[in-house]
């Protein structure tokens, strides 16, 4: 009788290396959604300048033109 092996895995199964590779990807997550959010602020900040710019362009024009 020949006995089949079961088929490889792709990964290991030791929990602990598996645990490590999840919380070594959570922290690039996190590293990623700061960087996100930093250029997200620096976004708004362009749009409230531009809203801004444009409410005065409005404004002179009503006065002036």
């Amino acid at each position: 009788m020949s006995e089949s092996l079961p088929p490889e895995r792709p990964y290991p199964l030791d929990h602990e290396g598996r645990i490590a590779r999840l919380e070594g990807i959570i922290e690039q997550i996190d590293v990623r959604l700061g960087r996100v959010e930093t250029k997200i602020d620096s976004l708004l900040r362009w749009i409230i300048a531009l809203q801004v710019t444009t409410w005065g362009l409005i404004g002179a024009l009503k006065l002036f033109g």
